[in-house]
């Protein structure tokens, strides 16, 4: 594809972003719906993702500015949906027990205290802010070059993945493993949006392994989550009854299990993915 309309590509793709993500804002912020707020959530997402990009291929003309614009709503949706998700994962390890529905309840009603502070947030939202950041992101899209784009890609996933392959070394240490997937979360959100304007079988390849890597790591991280907020549950409530205690150790001891086997399936892919990157030899 021409510079020219990988350009156009590009800031049509950020502003079709932009006109949906405010669409579902002033909707969540009327309905206070939690697939409102949702859907928000993933405009933002899918807005950072262009960022992101942007920062990789121009990180000296490049505003992280452009960021703070939703970092506030951005942190609170993502608490939401992380209690959310809590709740789905739960689901998965039934029955639900006195103690587990107990658990849940608290959950939910966290859910619905923090989606309330959304909509305050919601309202506070300065459009003027995402005018400027409009303005920036359309002023680096008329410097995108193919040539630059291509370079810089190769020289952002070298990087990536010398990280990841510096933290696989030390699979013991959880803070390496979410260090590990947050950089396959950078390199699969970069290396999805220049796919779509490139074809290229070595890219698609790339591609296809990181997101069966990013999947495992990330039912790793739901759990993980999970874990940490029945052990502060478990902390703060000290006077839940030995049975509610122990239907909660029940459920933690499940989901470490899981997560043994995950990392057991996740370090293979890891190494499938730095081969793919390093066909030669792996940096040490």
């Amino acid at each position: 594809m021409e510079s020219s309309k990988v350009r156009e590509f590009y800031w049509r793709f950020f502003k079709k972003r932009i006109t949906s993500f405010l669409a579902n804002l002033y909707r969540s912020s009327i309905t206070g719906d939690e697939r409102d707020i949702h859907r928000t959530r993933l405009d933002m997402k899918k807005i950072n993702s262009i960022l992101e990009m942007f920062e990789m291929l121009n990180p000296d003309k490049f505003s992280t500015e452009n960021f703070e614009v939703f970092k506030s709503m951005f942190r609170f949706s993502g608490k939401i949906r992380e209690l959310q998700v809590n709740q789905l994962v739960i689901a998965k390890y039934g029955p639900e027990t006195k103690g587990i529905s107990f658990f849940i309840k608290y959950l939910r009603s966290r859910e619905n205290r923090l989606s309330k502070q959304f909509l305050t947030v919601v309202q506070q939202f300065d459009e003027k802010k995402l005018k400027k950041s409009e303005r920036a992101i359309k002023k680096l899209c008329r410097e995108i070059k193919v040539r630059t784009l291509k370079a810089r890609l190769e020289k952002f996933i070298n990087k990536k993945a010398k990280k990841i392959s510096l933290l696989r070394n030390y699979p013991s240490n959880p803070d390496n493993i979410h260090g590990i997937r947050k950089e396959l979360k950078a390199m699969v959100t970069v290396l999805t949006l220049v796919s779509m304007v490139f074809m290229d079988e070595h890219q698609d390849i790339l591609l296809s392994k990181l997101n069966q890597t990013e999947m495992l790591i990330g039912n790793w991280h739901d759990n993980q989550v999970l874990i940490e907020y029945i052990d502060r549950f478990l902390y703060k409530s000290k006077k839940l009854g030995r049975d509610y205690q122990l239907h909660l150790q029940v459920l933690r001891n499940k989901i470490m299990k899981s997560n043994q086997e995950l990392l057991q399936a996740l370090f293979p892919k890891i190494e499938e993915a730095l081969v793919v990157i390093f066909p030669s030899s792996q940096p040490s």
